[in-house]
């Protein structure tokens, strides 16, 4: 394969963070996706999944944290993703966390990160938004994820999300609330039921008004979270998340757990990859054990490749989302997962 014998080691040879800015601005030019749809072209109907009010016409989709300005949904489409998920987006630009602040760890499929919700704000998100929707296939999904700027108080917190929410409503078609990234200090606290329970009474009561608004269906909500969890912890987001009548569950944002690398010294910040999968999968595993049906799940962390989203999709996951599987493994994951899923399918 071109790109893991030249591609991935020319790329892997400069800054993580530098490579990932040249990779955007290469995939929200003009010229990258009309070559990687002729590369990637490849549907099958038996991979259409119905998840809440939305139709996937496959459940591959990328996750939050690569396309942090909804830049670059004409490549993601092109490549065979069935949905992508653009942002974390504030609602005030900022420049996230001190640099360097993403680190490769190649020989564990890994990545970390503490990247802080580097985002141009709510305003210019919204103007990208719109003007790829313009562009896009009509069964192309495109996911919003939402969280909170730096400085604003925990208790304030829910102001920043209601206003990405509207900000982005028309356009978007599901939501995710983050509220699990370990990049920002204290957002992690949002996941406690006092805080939780407030940000997702006030967006489902916004929700209703904008619906009225706008005269569509309501959006689908899903919340984001963290593989560190305790048992009752998780219990309560469950609770929480029924309660106020969300779609579903995104298990799970990056782990700021070292216990699946050997010992030694690592960067801090949120852990992606292979060494996230069995963290994330039993997460999974518990939200679909104790959600009783009434909880979607989309699972994040680790894929790599048809056993990965077999395992996942085992457990009961709805649809997949990929990030570091795509650097490791290149553009063409997503056209053969696609083969074999729809090969397994037959």
């Amino acid at each position: 394969m071109i790109y893991k014998s030249i591609v991935r080691p020319l790329l892997f040879r400069f800054d993580p963070e530098k490579v990932h800015n040249f990779t955007m601005s290469m995939l929200s030019g003009s010229v990258l996706p009309s070559i990687l749809k002729l590369v990637n072209s490849f549907e099958d109907k038996k991979l259409e999944t119905k998840v809440g009010n939305l139709m996937f016409k496959n459940p591959i989709g990328l996750a939050a944290g690569m396309d942090k300005n909804c830049t670059a949904m004409k490549s993601w489409q092109a490549m065979g993703f069935g949905f992508a998920e653009a942002g974390t987006v504030t609602p005030i630009a900022q420049e996230g966390n001190d640099k360097p602040r993403m680190f490769r760890l190649p020989e564990y499929g890994g990545i970390i990160n503490r990247l802080g919700f580097n985002n141009a704000g709510a305003d210019k998100f919204e103007e990208n938004l719109e003007a790829a929707k313009d562009e896009l296939a009509d069964d192309f999904i495109v996911g919003v994820n939402i969280g909170k700027n730096k400085r604003t108080e925990l208790d304030d917190a829910y102001q920043d999300y209601k206003f990405s929410f509207e900000k982005c409503y028309q356009h978007a078609d599901y939501f995710t609330i983050n509220v699990s990234s370990p990049n920002t200090e204290g957002l992690r606290q949002l996941q406690q039921k006092k805080f939780l329970d407030e940000i997702l009474r006030s967006l489902q009561e916004l929700n209703k008004e904008l619906d009225d608004v706008y005269s569509s269906r309501r959006k689908d909500i899903f919340l984001k979270i963290a593989p560190d969890l305790t048992t009752a912890e998780l219990d309560d987001i469950i609770g929480v998340s029924i309660d106020n009548g969300i779609t579903g569950i995104i298990a799970t944002n990056t782990t700021i757990s070292r216990e699946t690398l050997p010992e030694g010294k690592y960067e801090s910040g949120g852990l992606s990859g292979k060494p996230l999968e069995p963290i994330a999968n039993a997460v999974i595993k518990h939200v679909i054990n104790h959600s009783g049906g009434k909880l979607a799940v989309i699972a994040c962390g680790g894929i790599s490749g048809y056993d990965d989203v077999k395992e996942k999709l085992d457990l009961g996951a709805s649809l997949v989302q990929i990030y570091t599987g795509l650097i490791y493994e290149g553009p063409g994951i997503v056209k053969r997962l696609k083969k074999q899923m729809t090969s397994c399918k037959k």
